[in-house]
């Protein structure tokens, strides 16, 4: 089983993202937040900041990789932070994805890169969650699509 710290705040999109990727039965998922949110009962919960270099380390402990959650205004901090708690905890792997879509400060997402490729850890730089679930091979919650004439069908193909 995979053991994944999904660290950052969690808004309404993360938190569905936190729902999806806890039904993965290879997965078993940490998450460490700001701020107490709604989690489904097989995720553990932790509360700290992501630029507390102490609690971000012992949520990192048998971690097998780390998913952090970063607005690109806290990124080269956040990064930092990021990099020293992982090599402190022995984590190896890490995936960084900026939760905005923020271009006016291509100096923060320049910085992070930089250090990110130093720091001699395995790492993902991603935009948005498409490229995380992309990554962690995580699918999105089916939806249904509904035809016309019969509300309680949903369609299964689309076209002739």
């Amino acid at each position: 089983m995979k053991r994944i710290l999904l660290a950052g705040a969690l808004d309404t999109t993360s938190q569905t993202f936190v729902r999806q990727l806890s039904q993965n039965n290879h997965v078993s998922l940490t998450v460490y937040t700001p701020s107490a949110v709604d989690l489904p009962q097989s995720v553990m919960a932790l509360t700290g900041e992501t630029l507390d270099e102490g609690g971000l380390t012992a949520a990192m402990l048998d971690q097998d990789m780390v998913v952090a959650l970063v607005p690109t205004i806290k990124l080269t901090q956040t990064v930092t932070t990021l990099i020293t708690a992982a090599r402190a905890a022995g984590t190896r792997r890490l995936l960084v994805g900026r939760t905005d879509d923020i271009v006016e400060l291509p100096g923060q997402i320049r910085d992070a890169r930089r250090q990110l490729m130093t720091a001699g850890l395995d790492f993902d730089f991603v935009d948005g969650f498409g490229e995380i679930n992309t990554l962690l091979a995580v699918n999105p919650a089916p939806v249904k699509v509904f035809g016309s004439g019969n509300a309680d069908v949903p369609l299964t193909k689309f076209g002739g």
